[in-house]
């Protein structure tokens, strides 16, 4: 592995555990409040990375809600459906291009890369 590679599932938990078990705090700790912006709210949402990575999923390489979920290890397909349907388009053209986005995100939130 690269130094530019890191651990998704550890980002994901990471946004999971912001998204369900502190909906009420900000995720970006060390950044005002008034600087946070639409989009920083937006990264904060674990639905929104798996909306992200399912439409580009499902657009560009046919894959169906279930094969997605399988893919990004989401125990139900539904969460998937629920996902994309909260955020109905994508922001990124490639999967690489998401990759980095959750990449430089995540370093800001503390997960550590591998290497």
């Amino acid at each position: 592995m690269t130094n530019n590679q890191f651990d998704l599932e550890a980002a994901l938990a990471k946004l999971h555990e912001e998204d369900w078990l502190h909906p009420d705090q900000a995720a970006l700790q060390d950044m005002p409040m008034e600087q946070e912006t639409a989009i920083d709210k937006k990264y904060q949402q674990k639905s929104y990375w798996i909306a992200q990575f399912s439409h580009l999923l499902m657009n560009q390489y046919q894959q169906s809600n279930r094969a997605c979920a399988r893919i990004l290890k989401q125990a139900n397909h539904q969460y998937i459906t629920r996902a994309i349907a909260r955020y109905p388009t994508t922001d990124f053209e490639t999967l690489t291009d998401i990759q980095k986005g959750l990449a430089t995100y995540a370093k800001t939130q503390g997960v550590k890369e591998y290497g």
